[in-house]
């Protein structure tokens, strides 16, 4: 558990005993912050219950909801989001869990698993204590939320580079490792859309409804991060289109490839067809055939093999089938 308390005079404060946050809790020259990163369910029903939190609040603290919400209670809001997660060695995605409890002049959070956008928020708190926790627990949902954007917006930027190298390679080696490689990046791309997609009406009803815990003057600012999650979710939308237009042609580049080799084994099996037809008339098994006796037989026949042979792949050449 980490606490954090800016007080008007003092500054900001980390490590605060939870005994002097609770003190302080009905002062209005005082916002603080209580975050686990972790899952210590114990200690967050015990904090949940020092600052009245509703037992569903609580609940919603320490059991993964899986989709994202808001809920308002009488001292506070529920707020459920999610985050993604990249694995650039594996090349996978996972989805992260971040539950915000904002009270009047509280913030409580929880997670289970390190986040990029709370680290950044803290750091923030030091080198920047006047534009984010001074300016009340609204304004550092506001951060924390914009700071989890921007984060996805890495990751976007990760799958733009694959992309690129995925339609290098197609169209240098279309063969079923780029296949694979190009129904697992599908598939990170599907996930993303559903981790942020379902949050975008969710951060547009905290820039437009009217709450006693978001100051009126916030609601630009969500409307902000509410537009920037509006293109990052159109931004997955055309990465989903292109991942869809290079497997098909990687799709339609292998049936060439493949159309290529059965034109030129039917080009093989037709020259060969006349030779094989003449080869085994002559060999038969009859007494009588004049030619086997001729001295010029043998020769006579190679040479009319020969230019069947030519005269098929003149043909076919003629007709364009080795362009």
């Amino acid at each position: 558990m980490r606490t954090f308390l800016y007080e008007e005079g003092q500054g900001l404060m980390n490590d605060v005993p939870i005994t002097d946050l609770v003190a302080k809790a009905e002062q209005e020259t005082v916002t603080f912050w209580i975050d686990f990163p972790g899952s210590d369910v114990a200690e967050i029903q015990k904090i949940g219950k020092l600052f009245n939190l509703h037992p569903l609040a609580i609940e919603d603290l320490i059991t993964p909801q899986y989709r994202p919400k808001i809920d308002t209670y009488d001292n506070g809001l529920m707020i459920v989001l999610r985050d993604a997660d990249v694995d650039r060695i594996e090349k996978n995605l996972s989805a992260l869990e971040l539950d915000l409890f904002l009270g009047k002049n509280f913030l409580i959070t929880a997670h289970t698993e390190p986040m990029e956008c709370i680290e950044t928020a803290i750091t923030r708190l030091y080198s920047s204590a006047s534009r984010t926790i001074a300016r009340g627990p609204d304004y550092l949902v506001h951060a924390i939320i914009d700071l989890l954007v921007d984060d996805n917006l890495q990751i976007l930027s990760w799958l733009d580079e694959e992309l690129s190298e995925l339609e290098d390679a197609i169209f240098t080696n279309p063969d079923k490792a780029t296949l694979q490689r190009a129904a697992k990046l599908r598939k990170n791309i599907v996930y993303l859309q559903r981790i942020l997609g379902p949050q975008l009406e969710l951060i547009r009803r905290l820039s437009v409804e009217e709450s006693p815990f978001i100051k009126a003057s916030l609601r630009v600012y969500f409307r902000d991060v509410s537009d920037n999650l509006a293109r990052l979710n159109d931004l997955i939308f055309t990465y989903r289109e292109l991942i869809s237009t290079d497997m098909a042609i990687h799709q339609a580049l292998v049936s060439n490839k493949l159309n290529e080799i059965m034109k030129t084994l039917t080009i093989i099996a037709t020259i060969f067809l006349p030779l094989t037809f003449i080869a085994s008339i002559y060999g038969m098994n009859f007494e009588f055939m004049p030619e086997l006796r001729s001295p010029w037989g043998y020769p006579a026949v190679l040479g009319v093999m020969a230019t069947l042979g030519a005269l098929m792949f003149w043909w076919f050449k003629r007709r364009g089938w080795f362009d």
